[in-house]
């Protein structure tokens, strides 16, 4: 089992101001959801499904860990998303009674129209936001999605 890193309080007590923060201002600020809510045509919790599993094919239940959300209330999200053509249901190959969802290219090309819109949401940011910070910025996403990628794993 890996180590916890509790022992610095100082480090606790500033990711944790940091996370707080971000609650409130990450889906106003840095990425307009209510857009692409209303662009799309689809709730946040869908955007999130075909987020996963563009990365990978994800079974029913480890959507529902990864979301926190409900074994049965992730059902309609994927029933959903089934219906405008942008997944689809697979059943495991090991054991028929697992669930996959699968990605299907229509997804993706939904997962690229998302990602052009939040492209353009980034090129109305303010001038004051310099190159540096944005290369300060993507650094720091990039770090919190690995991190979020190891806490995936364990």
């Amino acid at each position: 089992m890996p180590k916890r890193r509790t022992d610095d309080q100082a480090l606790l007590d500033s990711l944790s101001g940091n996370l707080v923060s971000a609650i409130a201002m990450f889906p106003k600020r840095l990425v307009r959801v209510d857009e692409l809510v209303h662009t799309f045509h689809m709730p946040l919790s869908h955007i999130q499904v075909l987020t996963l599993v563009a990365k990978k094919d994800l079974s029913v239940g480890q959507l529902s860990v990864l979301l926190g959300v409900a074994k049965p209330n992730i059902t309609p999200l994927v029933d959903a998303l089934n219906a405008r053509g942008l997944v689809e249901r697979v059943r495991d190959n090991t054991d028929r009674r697992i669930v996959m969802v699968h990605i299907l290219p229509e997804g993706l090309a939904c997962i690229e129209q998302i990602g052009q819109t939040i492209r353009a949401q980034i090129k109305d940011w303010p001038e004051q936001i310099t190159h540096s910070e944005m290369k300060r910025l993507n650094s720091a996403l990039s770090t919190m999605t690995q991190v979020m990628d190891l806490m995936e794993e364990t």
